[in-house]
């Protein structure tokens, strides 16, 4: 049985708790990566989760947190940020969860691969037709040459990116460039850095100097700091798989933005579905209903939205 309330639950042999809103009792509680969505708000049971998501939780949630294994449980990497997992149960069927899920090469990761498994709880972010991402190369690309551009106009470059995840794959991607950032981004790199990867990034100092790259969070806008470089001229830009949409910028009130995203796009997520070869999928977030539907209809796999409160019990009779 698989039904979507405090996170997913999976019962198959005992009940397993897929990054739950909250820790439960009684079942092993799964935390997939150290984005805030998918960390419990109460960490008073232990977790099954990657060493590096274990350090990153208990850095940005400032508590002390109980790592724990289950046999039964196979973490595989999600390629979504560094220390994301996916979740193999194998219990009564195998059950592959895949938390937030990209399968392209990145500085820290070859990409999820995927396993055989009886049932694909895939997430949906991008699981609709329109989203499908250029080659990460041309993208960087574009990135360095519109920075450059910026440069021999004397002005500063600032990418807006997600403070964990996104910010470290702007700073690897810029390697070879002077590049600058804030506090909340230094302190997640701090931890990383504990596991071996190397993050060229210096704190922004006080005063905006020559022209230089900045990676800083969206939300980094009312830091104090950054404020003098946006006043003195600084040209800004969003990181996100979301500048797919052509009014994202202005949305996001930046001069432009870049696709580069931490999920898989609509393709990716066809391939990897097929490769799996489920008996069926169950989609979450996003385009949930979208992706079902081409599941269905391209790759004939049988394929439902997950919706709250919905019990699907079919599959474990």
């Amino acid at each position: 049985m698989i039904y979507l309330d405090n996170g997913v639950s999976v019962f198959s042999g005992r009940e397993y708790r897929c990054d739950p809103k909250r820790c439960a009792r009684n079942c092993v509680n799964l935390v997939s990566h150290g984005h805030f969505d998918h960390v419990p708000s109460s960490l008073s049971q232990a977790i099954v989760t990657s060493e590096i998501t274990h350090a990153i939780v208990e850095s940005r949630a400032g508590v002390k947190v109980e790592r724990t294994t289950c046999e039964h449980v196979d973490l595989l990497d999600s390629g979504h940020v560094p220390g994301a997992s996916m979740f193999l149960i194998n219990g009564d069927k195998k059950v592959l969860y895949t938390g937030d899920l990209c399968t392209r090469e990145k500085y820290f990761s070859p990409g999820a691969k995927p396993v055989k498994a009886d049932v694909l709880i895939i997430e949906s972010t991008f699981g609709k037709e329109k989203y499908v991402f250029p080659p990460y190369h041309e993208t960087v690309k574009a990135m360095k040459d519109w920075a450059e551009d910026n440069a021999a106009c004397g002005k500063h470059t600032i990418f807006y990116a997600y403070t964990f995840g996104k910010a470290q794959e702007v700073i690897a991607a810029m390697e070879g460039n002077e590049i600058f950032t804030t506090g909340p981004v230094m302190k997640v790199n701090a931890v990383l850095k504990k596991f071996g990867y190397r993050l060229d990034a210096e704190m922004l100092p006080e005063e905006p100097g020559e022209p230089s790259i900045i990676v800083a969070p969206a939300g980094g806008k009312r830091d104090p700091v950054l404020k003098k470089y946006l006043i003195a001229g600084a040209r800004t830009a969003s990181v996100s798989g979301w500048a797919m949409d052509r009014g994202m910028m202005y949305a996001a009130h930046t001069d432009t933005a870049f696709p580069l995203s931490d999920h898989a796009d609509y393709q990716e997520l066809l391939d990897f579905t097929k490769a799996v070869s489920p008996e069926i999928v169950y989609t979450l977030h996003g385009f949930s209903k979208e992706l079902a539907k081409d599941i269905r209809t391209k790759l004939g796999i049988e394929a439902v939205p997950l919706k709250k409160g919905h019990l699907t019990l079919s599959n474990f009779q």
